[in-house]
């Protein structure tokens, strides 16, 4: 295995570990975590979060894989997502109720 290898195979597990705290939000909310911590499962997407962006910007950093810092593109995205929760909210998949933690 080489350096970028071992850089892909980190970002898929920080990936992974995304999805795993993101998945504990989702049932337990965001303002509680294990009862044997200290931190929300708010602040564990952070953390996990962050763990992303290092090992995307190790991969920049060697040549692998650029970073991207198209703005454009990072809106056109919050525009497509922001239509498909208007679709869902149109089917009644998604709430209208004001933003909440729950």
């Amino acid at each position: 295995m080489n350096r970028t290898e071992h850089l892909l195979t980190c970002l898929a597990e920080e990936c992974a570990e995304v999805q795993q705290s993101v998945g504990k939000a989702l049932r337990f909310g965001l303002d509680h975590g294990y009862p044997d911590r200290k931190t929300t499962n708010a602040q564990d997407i952070a953390y996990e979060i962050q763990d992303v962006i290092a090992i995307v910007e190790m991969l920049d950093e060697c040549g692998a894989v650029p970073r991207s810092s198209d703005l454009h593109a990072i809106d056109q995205k919050k525009a497509k997502v922001a239509a498909l929760m208007e679709f869902a909210r149109q089917r009644g998949t998604l709430r209208d109720s004001p933003e909440e933690h729950f």
